[in-house]
């Protein structure tokens, strides 16, 4: 086993210690029931906030077996606008595919929202969320900011009516909820956000083909959390000492505790970043 003394591990510790915190905070997906609304405070200044993408999600009722949950969509390997054999998904979702749906066009909406409680009436504390909408929906966020200016600066009501293919949601702004006391104006939870690493899969050609050939994904290492862990702590556990370990290089003779399995993510794992985001500039709806 190589050596080290003292201050080689400090100098790990005071690292970790001292190493940026990037998002600790849990952000979710938001969700409303038939009948139900919330108020939202929305992270947009100006359309260039919003973030695009296009994905294949799976057919109602299937999902992609061998990716976390199955539910999580997949980013669409060609460019915004074309459909061509280049994603094995585009191709496969033209031939009828039982499981691929064909891309889709959509929009991640950045909020802070607090549910209204159905039985009091009272609305909860807020907490970061992420809408996925039809991409279309950003022009009723562009009619909002003309009339409105920045809506991180404002508080709107969401209600939404119906179910499955006939949701409908409104986006209203109500002067008696526009108050930090109602919906806080910290959006620091969203600092260093990456939407590709949260809401939606990014694989190569070669994995979807897979997929399409054998009716499941590769196995692959775990999805990241939600969020990025904090750094921020102190070590102080044998696994944390075994880690620093490792980062100076090192090989223990100790012999490992036998592995715990984690429990089930909250929410739905994200997906590891695998190429760049595309850049949605000149987006046409």
């Amino acid at each position: 086993m190589s050596q080290f003394n003292y201050q080689d591990y400090q100098n790990v510790v005071n690292r970790a210690q001292s190493a940026p915190s990037t998002n600790a905070v849990k952000i979710g997906f938001f969700k409303l029931k038939d009948g139900e609304e919330a108020l939202v405070r929305i992270n947009v200044t100006k359309l260039d906030d919003l973030k695009f993408a296009t994905v294949h999600k799976p057919v109602f009722g299937k999902k992609f077996e061998g990716l976390g949950t199955g539910f999580t969509p997949v980013s669409c390997l060609n460019e915004v606008g074309s459909y061509s054999d280049a994603c094995p998904f585009c191709k496969a979702a033209a031939e009828g595919h039982d499981v691929v749906g064909k891309a889709a066009k959509v929009v991640y909406v950045q909020m802070l929202v607090a549910y209204k409680d159905a039985s009091t009436g009272a609305f909860s504390a807020a907490v970061p969320v992420v809408w996925e909408r039809p991409a279309g929906f950003s022009k009723e966020l562009a009619s909002k900011l003309r009339d409105y200016g920045s809506l991180a600066e404002h508080v709107f009501k969401v209600s939404r009516l119906g179910a499955g293919k006939d949701t409908k949601y409104s986006l209203d702004y109500i002067p008696v909820y526009d108050k930090p006391e109602t919906v806080t104006t910290d959006f620091s939870a969203f600092n260093n956000f990456d939407i590709t690493k949260h809401s939606f899969w990014i694989k190569s050609a070669e994995d979807l083909q897979y997929f399409l050939d054998n009716g499941t994904f590769p196995a692959a290492e775990a999805k990241p959390a939600s969020t990025s862990a904090n750094l921020d702590k102190v070590i102080s556990s044998p696994a944390e000492e075994k880690k620093i370990e490792q980062a100076l290089g090192m090989a223990t003779t100790t012999t490992p505790a036998p592995a715990v399995q984690p429990a089930p993510a909250a929410e739905e794992p994200k997906p590891a970043a695998e190429r760049p985001a595309r850049n949605f500039s000149g987006f046409s709806f």
